[in-house]
């Protein structure tokens, strides 16, 4: 019996081998504005646009958008209901066979707490992908369709690294899991991420962020590796 669980255990980590026989690299970059606007006591309004290019800026990768709105269930939780958009394009050696439009709308718990001298930031988010083919080589008659239900775990860990507390330091990872449909286009574990980066308050309502993120994509045929530079804009002016 132990002789037949290990060969099932060998030739299981072959198959995943075989699977994921090609890893190719890729040079990212990644810009990207995140709102959060107080507009009540307890809410706020959230949206979000990043772009992304891709094979060393040559070519795009994804433009993604959100808008949603915020509210705070304690000093340390809040979630966030909002409906996000995407345009994907074709890149790279796993290269889709056209555009896609995407709808994606998710809702998210998000936590922030010290922890010793640093603070610990996280997020658990499920979101749905409804995917549509567009573009001069989609087909006629493509329609929405729905991708992939996918859950996402982030968390952060940040510390000031100036006296004043305008520099800082922070690093995160996050994992992307598919729970539906059971016969995904990618594996369950689609996506994992790690991104270190320097952050500066502009002001106290504004901050710009640089760093190095590292993504690993599950792919069907192999595994793409990113290699990112990251520049984000974080801006959390009230309207209130």
């Amino acid at each position: 019996m132990r002789q037949r669980i290990l060969t099932v255990l060998a030739a299981s980590v072959c198959a995943a081998a075989t699977a994921n026989a090609q890893t190719v690299n890729q040079a990212m970059v990644w810009a990207a504005v995140f709102g959060d606007h107080r507009i009540g006591a307890k809410s706020a309004l959230h949206w979000d646009y990043q772009a992304r290019r891709a094979d060393f800026v040559e070519s795009w990768q994804i433009m993604l958008s959100a808008v949603g709105y915020t509210r705070d269930l304690s000093k340390e939780w809040r979630t966030t209901v909002a409906l996000g958009a995407m345009l994907g394009y074709p890149y790279g050696t796993f290269r889709a066979r056209t555009k896609n439009a995407e709808l994606r709308p998710m809702i998210q718990l998000t936590g922030s707490r010290p922890l010793g001298s640093f603070t610990w930031s996280d997020r658990i988010r499920a979101e749905v992908r409804l995917l549509h083919p567009v573009g001069s080589s989609a087909p006629a008659d493509a329609d929405w369709m729905q991708s992939v239900v996918r859950l996402r775990r982030q968390d952060k860990l940040q510390h000031r690294i100036s006296r004043d507390g305008r520099w800082y330091g922070a690093a995160a990872t996050e994992l992307f899991v598919n729970v539906l449909p059971e016969r995904s286009r990618v594996g369950m574990l689609e996506q994992v991420r790690g991104q270190v980066v320097l952050g500066r308050s502009l002001t106290p309502h504004n901050r710009i962020e640089t760093g190095y993120g590292l993504q690993y994509v599950n792919r069907r045929g192999g595994a793409e590796l990113n290699h990112t530079l990251i520049i984000n804009y974080r801006t959390t002016v009230p309207i209130r």
